[in-house]
């Protein structure tokens, strides 16, 4: 009998912590990341801080980790930063593998000081920053890798030749919160003076203001059209496939899985100009990814929509590196590494 694949002694798989609950009703980057791993390698799991202070694990992979501290209950914000900082306790005496996957360069919302310095000693922890793209910055001297995002084709189906959009729509869509600009978009758009053109917003508001926001567009103008709810992937693959451009008028963008939803069924996507979309860009054509300077303004939108009627409707953009199988073959590579190996040796 051939030797186990080197984990641990033994052939036992690695036990890698999530800083994330795996497997609920909508999958999330650790879901497609977890469901391509090995499981005879690495052993994913949930978490739980049960789990995290007395739970046997060797590596913690910590995605947006000021979700771990942040609770709507001001009791339980304060219980979980004590339990954050106990967590850092046990860090700091077994010596695990900490891999941080930074999807942000920092938290959309400012979270409060005591929040602020927790982050701040767990980024003193860790052993290996995964970023999702070259121009993502991390403390000077840690360990970094590159793994870029993966796409979504299998998941949303594959662009093919199916009917597309009317050369007229523009869609948003994702999870409504302040800081992606859904404000700044209705106000260029209601300035748009095409009376033939669309804009759909899709997804579930944050907070009330947030629906409000986009319910007071659509009495102001029936060309928005509001779709203010979580849409599964049947619903949401329709609505990219019905649009012309994908509008992302994020007041700062670094990542993004909705950006990647939208190439996968060949939408062009535009988005503010920065380093991280030009390289994008670059990467994958000039037909697929246009940039904006703030303001987002009705030029930019016509714009857009005439350079989106002018490309070959039966492209789609190079995506490839970035099926979830290769994404999964580096993180393997980073959990099984010598960075991660302290608690393991």
């Amino acid at each position: 009998m051939p030797d186990p694949t080197p984990s641990q002694p033994g052939g036992r798989p690695v036990r890698v912590l999530q800083s994330v609950r795996l497997g609920g009703a909508h999958p999330s980057y650790a879901d497609h990341v977890a469901a391509a791993l090995d499981p005879q390698r690495l052993e994913l799991l949930s978490f739980s801080y049960r789990t995290a202070l007395v739970g046997r694990w060797d590596v913690l992979h910590v995605h947006w980790p000021e979700n771990l501290i942040r609770h709507r209950s001001r009791p339980r914000q304060a219980l979980r930063c004590v339990l954050f900082a106990l967590l850092l306790l046990r860090i700091r005496v077994l010596r695990p593998g900490v891999v941080r996957t930074v999807h942000n360069v920092a938290p959309h919302e400012r979270g409060h000081r005591v929040e602020r310095a927790l982050l701040a000693a767990l980024d003193r922890r860790v052993t290996c920053h995964v970023r999702l793209n070259d121009e993502t910055k991390v403390r000077r001297g840690a360990p970094v890798v590159t793994i870029p995002h993966g796409h979504y084709r299998a998941e949303l189906g594959a662009a093919g030749d199916l009917p597309r959009d009317d050369g007229r729509t523009l869609l948003f869509f994702g999870f409504l919160r302040p800081y992606k600009g859904v404000d700044v978009l209705v106000e260029a758009f209601g300035q748009l003076a095409d009376p033939a053109a669309r804009l759909v917003v899709a997804g579930e508001p944050a907070t009330p203001a947030m629906r409000a926001l986009v319910e007071d567009a659509a009495a102001a103008d029936p060309r928005v059209e509001p779709h203010l709810s979580f849409l599964p992937d049947e619903e949401l693959s329709a609505l990219v496939r019905a649009a012309t451009v994908v509008v992302l008028p994020y007041r700062e963008i670094h990542n993004s899985g909705v950006l990647f939803a939208a190439l996968s069924l060949a939408c062009p996507v535009l988005v503010p100009e920065n380093a991280v979309t030009a390289a994008l860009r670059a990467e994958v054509g000039a037909d697929w990814v246009r940039g904006f300077t703030h303001p987002l303004t009705a030029d930019d939108l016509s714009a857009a929509l005439a350079a989106a009627a002018d490309r070959d409707p039966a492209a789609v953009p190079e995506l490839a590196g970035r099926e979830w199988s290769a994404v999964a073959d580096r993180y393997a590579a980073v959990f099984l590494g010598p960075a991660t190996a302290g608690a393991r040796a």
